[in-house]
């Protein structure tokens, strides 16, 4: 079965958290001052007077490759950072997203049964029936032999019986997440397994998030302990850093994607900087990390969110389009995910 292209880079602006959040000046090592953040994540001053009244502004982030997006996104909000950092804990940002359809937190050690609520339902058995005839490619992103697993439930179950179909897959998919929680939880980024593109190809999404990882000037600047955490991951976390894992099951593109996230969070003081990691991802994009945060600013906050993604669909023939596309759709993403957090932050 063949899905149409995915739309370029709608990867997760409200993507959950591999985000870091510069949430109060006490969590760096440097205190810096709002103003300073504004002005070390590239704010243009003639943009200050419009994020002081509220308007949501957008900055550059550096794009690692040919298949990398980044976009930046600010605002200045009536509320203090100590009521933003208490949304973000609760899961209240991951709760207002209409595309979620479902999520769990992950233990260290989860097996399959920690996926319970992962599966596809009988109207969705053309997706899960895509798996069962699965190549390598860019319809799913699945390495070599998770491949193999799939294809080999077509001479097993009845392919025509839809509520067959769907609960096979499902029951296949909840043991490959279970195993990729596995691989990252016990070795990391350098565990990640790649996906087969065909004819040799692969997508590396261990490389793209260490990339992402190491390039993050503002973590490099104001928060190397955390930036560290993240590269070193599983090693012993630095004294504030937490860590949890979670599943989501998010609508992209019209089609269930299962997700697996990694969030790191390092508090300090009044604040928290918390990081979120997308390490696997079913479809349409490769990985993603963002930087999510605020400072108190006026008489409120500013937030400060920046993601990147990484996706082959903005590589090749076209790509400086491609990536001017990506680009702004990305960034229209984001701002559908700050316009959420405002609405959260005045309830």
């Amino acid at each position: 079965m063949k899905h149409a292209s995915p739309t370029l880079a709608r990867s997760s602006g409200r993507y959950v958290l591999l985000a870091v959040l510069l949430l109060n000046a006490g969590v760096a090592l440097a205190d810096p001052t709002a103003e300073e953040v504004i002005a070390a994540v590239g704010i243009p001053p003639a943009d200050v007077p419009r994020l002081q009244q509220g308007e949501i502004v957008s900055f550059s982030v550096s794009e690692g490759g040919a298949k990398s997006l980044a976009s930046g996104i600010a605002m200045y909000v009536k509320a203090s950072p100590a009521k933003f950092v208490d949304l973000v804990k609760r899961g209240s940002l991951l709760a207002a997203d209409p595309d979620v359809i479902a999520r769990g937190d992950l233990a260290a050690g989860s097996g399959a049964e920690a996926f319970a609520k992962f599966a596809y339902t009988a109207a969705q058995a053309d997706e899960a029936r895509g798996l069962l005839e699965v190549k390598p490619g860019s319809d799913f992103n699945l390495s070599s032999q998770e491949i193999a697993s799939f294809q080999a439930l077509q001479s097993r179950i009845d392919t025509g019986n839809d509520k067959a179909v769907a609960e096979a897959v499902s029951a296949n998919y909840r043991a490959l997440l279970a195993e990729r929680l596995k691989a990252y939880q016990q070795g990391g980024l350098k565990s990640i397994a790649a996906y087969d593109r065909g004819g040799g190809e692969k997508a590396d999404p261990s490389a793209e998030l260490a990339g992402d990882t190491r390039e993050n000037k503002v973590l490099a600047r104001y928060f190397p302990v955390l930036q560290q955490a993240l590269l070193r991951s599983p090693a012993t976390l630095p004294a504030g850093v937490e860590s949890q894992f979670l599943w989501i099951n998010r609508e992209v593109q019209k089609r269930p994607t299962p997700i697996l996230s990694h969030h790191l969070a390092y508090s300090l003081n009044n604040g928290a900087v918390m990081v979120q990691r997308e390490f696997y991802v079913g479809h349409s994009y490769n990985s993603s990390q963002a930087t999510f945060g605020s400072l108190p600013y006026l008489d409120g906050a500013i937030v400060l969110y920046g993601l990147r993604s990484s996706t082959d669909q903005v590589a090749g023939l076209g790509q400086a389009v491609k990536h001017s596309i990506g680009r702004e759709q990305m960034k229209k993403e984001i701002i559908k995910h700050f316009q959420r957090i405002k609405a959260a932050l005045r309830g």
